[in-house]
């Protein structure tokens, strides 16, 4: 007799188009190092692979979005239908994310494009993941996520998080301009905290909060890292980060603090 699960199994699907990132956490395997067996510390390094596939798949355009996610570790890959209206939606909370992982020590690293892509609950696989994978590993370098071409030539008009330098682009929201577009969105309601299964925030209002406080937090967040012992070219990878927020706040830059190097 055929089950449901052989027929599955046995099924020859087709590529479908999809939007996709491939992103992943910086310092992932030292932090595993720190956590040990502390049973909470492994919670936090859980929680943080799952915050961002559950708000992408909960702050969708439309209930036609279909966003899928798999992970492995900290290797992150989240697809979703294309259009114009879903790719600046996804870019715009990959954003909120970023900023809301720095302001807690995570720093992400990504890649976006559009392309083929077979995504299922068991599985994911293809040219377009090929892709977000590449341009996570050999271009992003820094804690940044790429956009490719393709998802460029969807957003249009262009969303000011979007910058180009050196001829790569790639989403910046660690700005004053950002950090007021947060604000002035309407803060979700209970029920939305209760869908996506996070705790309901207990006195935060983020529209009451300075606009350089999640920019200061961010920084003060790498701080201990920089100083503490690391190797060169970890440390310039999150001093990129830091002077870029910093420059904008007019802060001391990364290179002004004593350093502890690890020799590679």
């Amino acid at each position: 007799m055929t089950t449901d699960k052989t027929a599955d199994f046995e099924r020859n699907p087709q590529y479908e188009h999809r939007l996709v990132v491939f992103y992943d956490i910086l310092g992932w395997r030292s932090r595993i190092e720190r956590a040990g067996n502390d049973p909470q510390k492994i919670g936090e390094l859980r929680r943080h692979v799952l915050v961002g596939p559950r708000v992408l798949t909960a702050q969708t355009p439309s209930p036609t979005s279909d966003v899928r996610f798999s992970a492995f570790s900290d290797n992150i890959v989240i697809s979703q239908m294309v259009s114009t209206a879903h790719a600046i939606h996804f870019l715009a909370t990959l954003c909120s994310f970023q900023i809301g992982s720095a302001t807690d020590g995570y720093l992400i690293r990504g890649g976006v494009t559009v392309g083929n892509l077979h995504h299922d609950a068991e599985s994911v696989f293809g040219p377009a993941l090929n892709r977000a994978y590449y341009l996570e590993s050999e271009i992003a370098d820094v804690p940044r996520i790429i956009v490719d071409e393709n998802v460029l030539e969807l957003c249009i008009p262009r969303p000011f998080f979007l910058v180009e330098e050196d001829g790569v682009n790639f989403i910046d929201p660690f700005t004053h301009h950002f950090v007021q577009l947060l604000q002035d969105m309407n803060m979700p309601k209970q029920a939305y905290w209760e869908h996506i299964g996070f705790p309901i925030p207990n006195g935060f209002s983020l529209k009451t909060t300075p606009r350089e406080q999640l920019l200061r937090e961010s920084l003060d967040a790498m701080k201990p890292v920089l100083r503490g012992p690391i190797r060169d070219k970890d440390w310039n990878k999150m001093a990129w980060l830091y002077d870029r927020i910093a420059g904008r706040l007019g802060v001391p830059l990364a290179g002004s603090y004593p350093r502890q190097r690890i020799e590679d």
